[in-house]
């Protein structure tokens, strides 16, 4: 039995999530946010995605506030990650790519071609990850703060005056 991977759909529209959903739920187990700040939570309670699927212009917190906040972790920073936007401009496509964004594809979509595109990163991510625990050696260090407990301007928005020790 094949082991399904964990993918995390970010999108506020709740037709885009039931195309996504309909068409990926055989090949993914899927967790939807309709926000990128509760997508952001999620991630921040520790839960591990396989990769992120997420539209470009969520309101409070982006896709690339979302994209931020998943490369600034060494736990996290090898999910892959595509944006759907409605953008059509090559700036804004070539300005996510810059900023840690793994794919793009522009909206309206073919739901296949998201498909192909989750499974062809998926298998990139596997090799890679396969190529660096043959080379290098597994080193943690007492030191390292989780994600939860790194202070930053996202986790200031996202919690408000908690606390973080």
């Amino acid at each position: 039995m094949k082991i399904k991977r964990h993918l995390l759909i970010v999108d506020e529209n709740p037709y885009v999530v039931d195309i996504l959903v309909q068409t990926l739920n055989k090949d993914f187990k899927i967790t939807v946010a309709n926000s990128g700040q509760e997508a952001a939570r999620l991630l921040i309670q520790g839960n591990r995605f396989d990769s992120v699927l997420t539209e470009l212009e969520l309101p409070f917190f982006s896709g690339l506030e979302l994209t931020k906040l998943i490369r600034m972790s060494r736990l996290t920073a090898q999910i892959p990650i595509v944006i759907l936007s409605n953008a059509s401009d090559s700036t804004t496509r070539i300005e996510c790519l810059e900023k840690g964004v793994d794919a793009f594809i522009s909206k309206p979509f073919n739901p296949l071609e998201v498909k192909a595109k989750l499974h062809s990163l998926l298998r990139r991510t596997d090799l890679s990850v396969e190529e660096t625990q043959k080379s290098l050696p597994v080193r943690f260090s007492a030191k390292s703060k989780p994600l939860w407990l790194q202070r930053s301007r996202i986790l200031s928005m996202l919690l408000g005056d908690y606390a973080v020790s």
